[in-house]
């Protein structure tokens, strides 16, 4: 449905200014998204009326879309009926976020392990009082994955420490908020790129895993917050001790 037809009058855009007019077009879109002018699932005006209200060039318009796109808040559909339209942004963007600033700041494992530390715990104590039947049955699956790939493995570790990003994930999606879920996406992938540092303690770190998410996931089935939380400090604090960049976690759990 047009943007006109969904609520009354189509933002007030005013001409973009002439310094760095990508990042005013850019701006004045989002704003009007954020600030529900332009409503989810709205139908942003075509190429051309943005470019004339805005009095910059389409190329501009395109690229300033692109970028919204980017950014999971405008959806570009293909076909005869396409367009721009207003979107929701998921908790993958988020985490894809996340991830890509996480990797381009080179956050070092000292703090990545300090911030995961009450990031984690929190997430299990909140766990432990929201999950549901299916969320205990998506970690259960994951513990039991964990234990069948350290009987399968000898040499790369790499699945298991995958399978356990996996299960943190899952855990983050149980507390039923979507910022802790999109910051748990986001940890994956820089965790996985942190755990070959560990060299030789990544095989010792990787035998703890199902016994330690195991012992999470009980805590967790049985809603036991301070449990889950106490269970998921000694779990992180554990990749810590393994790790020769990380120290002094012992004192902060």
């Amino acid at each position: 449905m047009p943007l006109s037809e969904q609520t009354g009058s189509p933002p007030s855009f005013s001409p973009a200014r002439r310094l760095r007019t990508l990042d005013d077009v850019f701006l004045q879109i989002r704003a009007a998204i954020l600030a529900g002018e332009i409503p989810e699932g709205a139908r942003l005006p075509n190429e051309r009326d943005l470019a004339e209200r805005f009095e910059v060039g389409r190329p501009t318009v395109r690229e300033a879309l692109r970028s919204l796109e980017a950014l999971g808040i405008v959806e570009i559909r293909p076909g005869r009926s396409g367009g721009a339209y207003a979107a929701r942004p998921s908790e993958a963007t988020l985490g894809s976020a996340l991830s890509t600033l996480v990797s381009l700041q080179g956050v070092s494992p000292q703090e990545l392990a300090e911030f995961r530390l009450s990031f984690e715990a929190d997430n299990a104590w909140w766990a432990a009082r929201r999950a549901d039947a299916d969320d205990i049955a998506a970690l259960e699956l994951l513990v039991s994955e964990t234990r069948r790939l350290l009987k399968q493995i000898t040499e790369d570790w790499t699945q298991l420490t995958d399978a356990d990003a996996r299960w943190h994930e899952a855990l983050a999606r149980a507390t039923k908020n979507r910022l802790r879920i999109g910051i748990s996406l986001g940890l994956h992938e820089p965790r996985l790129r942190q755990a070959p540092a560990l060299g030789d303690a990544h095989a010792r770190y990787a035998r703890t895993i199902p016994t330690a998410l195991a012992k999470i996931t009980r805590a967790v089935k049985a809603h036991d917050a301070d449990r889950a939380r106490s269970v998921m400090l000694d779990h992180i604090a554990q990749w810590a001790r393994l790790n020769p960049d990380v120290s002094d976690l012992e004192s902060a759990g």
